[in-house]
């Protein structure tokens, strides 16, 4: 079997050194003449790197390298680019001299490796140079590959040090418009589009290639390919699981299918696949390798849970029209790649894109990470918690289910802790739905929206949660219930047994009362 290309991100390591690599070209010749200038997001670990390598590599005119590909006798090989190559995927960019030294480093870098001399000393001036001078010494426009451009500023969404990184990222991306004479082609990659910074505000010849059909599968496998490149790996598997080859494959599907941008054709997260036959498990380590630290520390009550758990609907204009300081729940977890397009439908104001949790891998890591992250609590314990509560519920023991809850919520640092009923909303479904058991959240009705309804054999458990630190506990309870009976909750489970449930935080506080039908 050829080698598996686990974390190799450079393509003339993986054709030089034998390693399996799924065939792109046909999407990368359509990219090259789509646009001069392009742009594609997509989340972390999905290919990104590898595809600029690719371009590199092609423009450089290494035709050895592309033998056997969909592109080898399509691409004018007699023309060859110099090519200023950007990565800003590694580094640390906490503060603008951070940012400053990368980017002054890498164009040194650059500088010698075209033995071109640059005198400026400005970070805008001494790219300029950079450009103009590459250009005049090999009589050749260049080609500009940035790779994840947005990394200083996804590092410091949260940071009061935003403003100045974004200004000075933006004048440094300003030099690709006002050098275009010396440039033939820009490809540009990173998690999310920032309309406010000058790369997309004043380039205004970008093509935004994230939501386009034709390129839906450029990154991540297709269910063709994965078949075609990894039929040995997928039967090693199946024999390691003593399951069928067609069982394999739905497995696998399960897990790390279910990506779109079209909300059409769907594609594997590659490195989670790639991952999964190396190791020979279905291995669950996406949240780790994916996430990027700002949503793994975003402040949980913040956090719509309906965004999270359920299918959203997002116009064309918040996708595509983002802002640094208003950042929607449901925007920022689908350019992470915690959510995906599902569908797209299509009216007289715009395109309203249907978002979902694409594969399993992803809701467990979601769920199981984030609860144990925010409870300090392994796994287990949480799992006999969730159980506990349900069983409790039913039960109707509600000092049981304030020391079940208790005992959940005190290893939560006080300054993690939300000051609304949505944070402990958030973390009791997120509890629930670890476990696997069948709760929905912000359910609606014809009058309003039930925080949770947990399903459970013959019982319809209908909770509702308020927080205050100014009303009393009893107060609380009596608001929550009276919203349970006026907003008629329960009408649609006539035949179930239910369970109408207040649970209330005050302080450290938790009330509780349970009211069976």
């Amino acid at each position: 079997m050829q080698k598996l290309p686990v974390g190799i991100q450079t393509f003339s390591e993986i054709r030089e050194e034998g390693y399996v690599y799924v065939d792109k070209t046909k999407y990368i010749l359509e990219l090259t003449e789509y646009a001069r200038v392009n742009f594609l997001a997509r989340p972390r670990c999905f290919g990104k790197s590898l595809l600029v390598s690719t371009l590199k590599e092609l423009f450089e005119g290494n035709k050895k390298l592309f033998e056997g590909l969909y592109i080898y006798d399509k691409w004018g090989w007699e023309e060859e680019y110099p090519v200023i190559h950007i990565d800003l995927a590694g580094g640390i960019y906490n503060n603008l001299n951070d940012l400053e030294n990368k980017l002054k480093d890498i164009i040194n870098r650059i500088a010698r490796d075209f033995q071109v001399n640059i005198y400026s000393e400005s970070l805008d001036e001494k790219f300029t140079d950079l450009i103009s001078e590459i250009s005049k010494k090999t009589d050749k426009k260049v080609v500009v590959l940035v790779d994840e451009y947005d990394k200083p500023i996804i590092s410091n969404l949260q940071n009061k040090n935003l403003e100045e990184i974004q200004s000075e990222l933006g004048s440094f991306y300003e030099v690709l418009k006002t050098n275009d004479h010396y440039i033939k082609f820009i490809f540009l990659t990173g998690v999310s589009q920032f309309a406010h910074v000058s790369v997309f505000s004043k380039l205004n010849s970008l093509d935004d290639l994230t939501l386009i059909d034709k390129f839906n599968s450029i990154c991540g496998y297709t269910q063709e390919e994965l078949e075609d490149n990894f039929q040995p790996f997928i039967q090693k598997l199946a024999d390691e699981f003593n399951m069928t080859y067609l069982e394999t494959l739905e497995r696998i599907k399960v897990y790390y299918n279910g990506y779109s941008w079209n909300g059409k054709e769907r594609v594997y997260n590659p490195y989670s696949t790639l991952l999964s036959f190396k190791h020979g498990k279905f291995s669950k380590s996406w949240f780790k390798t994916g996430t990027p630290r700002v949503l793994a520390n975003y402040p949980m009550n913040r956090y719509n849970i309906k965004a999270v758990v359920e299918p959203s609907e997002i116009s064309d204009d918040e996708l595509e029209n983002l802002t640094i300081n208003d950042i929607k729940d449901e925007v920022l977890l689908f350019q992470t790649g915690y959510l995906t397009v599902d569908k797209i439908e299509t009216n007289d104001d715009g395109d309203l894109y249907h978002l979902k949790i694409p594969n399993y891998e992803v809701k467990t890591a979601l769920f199981k990470n984030l609860v144990n992250q925010h409870s300090k609590l392994p796994i287990s314990d949480v799992l006999s918690y969730a159980d506990n509560l349900l069983k409790y519920t039913i039960d109707g023991d509600c000092a049981k289910i304030k020391e079940t809850l208790g005992d959940y919520l005190s290893p939560i640092p006080s300054d993690l802790r939300g000051d609304n009923e949505r944070y402990y909303h958030v973390l009791v479904f997120m509890l629930l739905y670890t476990a696997k058991i069948h709760v929905h959240s912000e359910v609606h009705s014809y009058k309003g929206n039930a925080d949770l309804i947990i399903e459970e054999e013959d019982y319809v458990i209908i909770i509702e949660f308020k927080q205050s630190n100014k009303s009393s506990i009893n107060y609380m309870i009596n608001e929550a219930l009276e919203q349970i009976e006026t907003q008629e909750y329960g009408r649609q489970y006539k035949n179930k047994n239910i369970i109408k449930g207040a649970i209330v935080f005050k302080d450290s506080e938790i009330g509780c009362k349970l009211i069976k039908e």
